[in-house]
């Protein structure tokens, strides 16, 4: 959802888009060098770097990344900013280059392969892969090796290079959500939990620029996505909550404490307390054993919305590993070094207040986390400079400051406002966010008093204290705001167009070139006082529009958005997590029988009648031209359209001016009548400007004015 894009000048034209698979670092230099790529005025080259392929090397033959190098978010912490590439827009696979990743278990313990295919669009004029450092053993087919790029050799189809990879990563420091060990990814060798390779692509293209996606699949047992794979025997539930669906992998090898149903209302609960935008359709997780790993954290959050969390991780607790991983996945902003601090202080913050706010864990347990802000050296931290942490104060005193300054939000606004305003401006934001970013959102949502005290706790070294029951009580105790988006009614969802309006089904929802997706949201406020929405319309991955409002406690609005699709293809729709499978089709052709035309001879100037049955065996609309062929001459006519699975009699008549033989079609069958000349003394004259073969009264009135009796006969018959 969060792709970045880069422009570059080739020649006449070079674009490369950069849409990065989770690194642990990113060197300098990783990108292939689309320079090296010859543009003529038709062609052009790009660049698709997959994130950078290489990762930190470690002494021993695992890799080992440094938390504060490496910005890893322990117990939560994305590796780096990874995206699944995904089309800007929808795309035939014709407009695509399919990269796909497939990981297998493998000998020894300590490495995974990986088979990579490449199929491309015949317009792809050159193509090399940049694989990481670590790959070993590659094997190519139509692939050769110049300059430490695998460059394809042109005509084979499909090429592929197959090469192993370590799945041993480590780190050396836990922070304050550290395990017992140092193990981020590992190959225990019945089962895995492994990053797959970042591959940068480079290609030349003639004519419209194809796009790159990527896919990642596991052959044999196991489970991938974006940024993350598990390899081995295992369980996979699902849930759907508030727009998303989580996606459980159980190993098993792992004995969960809390059982999947437990965690999925967990994560229910805390999708709809977020009200903070950037809603991804998935949620991907795996429960990671540890009967046999130290893991080097409770949980590790990567690209998206891949998150692995250990199997021992309890809900119960002010330290919700679960939630803490799917915040992260809410965090649609990058940041700047000023705005560091803000990712891990509202993940700690929010997976305390969450399970509070569900009577899961007491008050004292809720203090007890923010408390820890209030001791030095986190305590003298300034956020805002994170050359001055100690201690991992971005958690600590992150999570007290985030919170004093969601506690005086709610009182300066009565609770119409709350941490949840500040952390949505941060989603919106293009650039990467500062701390000046952060305290123009809060105050946006509140007051200058309440801005003045959060620039005080974010830029010296003033820390807040933790309140009292009593002072959460006034702030906290009214509930606040709850904004709650549906498109539950069975009308919430219609296409519209030239066969009207119409109910459609939803897996997928299918329409015709043409038609416009009519979808009414509901939004309702189901908390204690006034809240503010920010709802979009997301096509690809693209916002094309949006609306804002505010609603009273118990009140309910509905926002209609309304997008065409003139192009057929496979395009994915969102509003704030609702989502839906828009399948664009040419209009089905219909089936024409008992097609006749009478009189079968006229003189010129004369009416023929056009009948027959037209039947649309489809799913989906369908519609035939009634046409004329006079002297080679095509003239297409007002078309018969029909509703999914639908038939119809139909009846056409037609005044032929010009004589001759006349061809009459309408969907797949035609007749052929004769036109012949009127006695001289009745010889009439075209007007200027007639289609050929009819009057003028016709061609004015579309032909069928006074006898277009197209009369249903209902459904009966098919």
């Amino acid at each position: 959802m969060r792709p970045s894009f880069r422009a570059l000048a080739v020649a006449a034209l070079l674009l490369s888009s950069v849409l990065a698979a989770p690194v642990l670092a990113m060197p300098a230099g990783t990108a292939p060098d689309a320079g090296s790529l010859a543009a003529g005025s038709t062609e052009a080259a790009g660049v698709d770097d997959g994130g950078a392929p290489d990762v930190i090397e470690a002494p021993t033959s695992d890799v080992e990344s440094d938390v504060e190098s490496d910005g890893i978010r322990e117990g939560g912490e994305s590796l780096a900013a990874g995206h699944a590439a995904r089309p800007r827009s929808a795309a035939s696979d014709g407009d695509r280059i399919h990269l796909r990743n497939a990981l297998r278990q493998a000998s020894p313990n300590g490495e995974y392969a990986v088979t990579t295919r490449v199929t491309m669009p015949d317009r792809v004029t050159e193509l090399r892969l940049s694989l990481p450092s670590q790959a070993k053993n590659v094997e190519a087919t139509g692939f050769t090796k110049q300059d430490g790029e695998w460059v394809w050799d042109g005509e084979t189809d499909g090429p592929t290079l197959e090469y192993r990879m370590p799945a041993n990563q480590t780190t050396r420091d836990g922070g304050p959500l550290a395990g017992e060990g140092n193990y981020l990814f590992v190959d225990v060798g019945d089962w895995a939990i492994v990053r797959p390779p970042g591959i940068g692509v480079g290609y030349a293209w003639i004519g419209t620029q194809p796009t790159v996606e990527r896919r990642n699949v596991v052959d044999g047992d196991g489970a991938a996505s974006e940024a993350m794979a598990y390899l081995g025997d295992h369980e996979t539930y699902t849930h759907e909550a508030n727009g998303q669906e989580f996606r459980l992998i159980v190993p098993d090898a792992a004995d969960l404490e809390e059982s999947p149903d437990a965690i999925f209302e967990s994560l229910g609960h805390a999708a709809g307390a977020l009200q903070v935008g950037d809603r991804d359709s998935t949620v991907f997780l795996i429960a990671a054993p540890t009967s046999r790993v130290g893991w080097g954290v409770r949980g590790l959050q990567t690209g998206d919305t891949d998150a692995w969390v250990r199997d021992t991780e309890r809900l119960a607790t002010a330290d919700n590993v679960w939630v803490h991983e799917y915040v992260h996945t809410r965090q649609g902003f990058r940041t700047a070094t000023s705005g560091k601090w803000f990712t891990e202080a509202t993940a700690t913050y929010y997976a305390a207040l969450l399970p509070l706010e569900r009577n899961r864990i007491g008050f004292d347990a809720f203090r007890d986390v923010l408390a820890r802000g209030e001791a030095d050296p986190q305590a003298s931290a300034v956020l805002a400079d994170p050359g001055t942490w100690e201690n991992n104060a971005q958690y600590t005193k992150g999570a007290l400051v985030a919170g004093d300054i969601d506690r005086r939000i709610r009182l300066a606004t009565d609770s119409s406002r709350t941490l949840t305003s500040v952390f949505r401006d941060m989603n919106a934001h293009d650039d990467p966010i500062r701390n000046e970013d952060v305290l123009g959102a809060v105050a946006d949502a509140s007051t200058t008093s309440v801005t003045d005290e959060a620039e005080r706790l974010t830029t010296t070294e003033a820390t807040a204290s933790a309140w009292d029951r009593e002072t959460h009580n006034e702030a906290f105790g009214q509930q606040p705001a709850r904004i709650v988006f549906s498109i539950d009614d069975p009308d919430a969802v219609v296409a519209t167009g030239e066969f009207g309006t119409r109910s459609i089904d939803r897996n997928p929802v299918r329409l015709v070139t043409g038609e416009t997706l009519r979808v009414a949201v509901t939004v309702e406020n189901t908390g204690g006082t006034t809240g503010e929405y920010d709802l979009s319309l997301v096509v690809d991955g693209e916002a094309v529009a949006t609306r804002t409002g505010r609603l009273d406690a118990g009140n309910a609005t509905v926002e209609t958005f309304e997008r065409t699709f003139e192009k057929p293809g496979e395009y994915e729709v969102q509003t704030d997590g609702q989502r839906l499978t828009v399948v664009v089709s040419e209009p089905a052709p219909l089936t024409v029988s008992d097609l006749t035309v009478e009189p079968e001879t006229i003189t010129a100037g004369e009416t023929v009648r056009v009948s027959g049955i037209a039947r649309n065996d489809a799913t989906i609309p369908g519609k035939a031209n009634v046409t004329l062929t006079v002297d080679g001459e095509r003239t297409v006519l007002e078309p018969i359209r029909l509703g999914a699975e639908d038939r119809t009699v139909f009846r056409r008549d037609l005044t032929l001016e010009t004589a001759g033989e006349v061809t009459i079609t309408v969907g797949n069958r035609s007749r052929t009548i004769t036109v012949t000349e009127p006695e001289p003394s009745t010889t009439r004259t075209a007007s200027d400007g007639a289609i050929p073969g009819l009057g003028p009264a016709v061609a004015a009135v579309a032909l069928l004015a006074a006898s277009l009796l197209a009369s249903r006969s209902g459904r009966s018959g098919r």
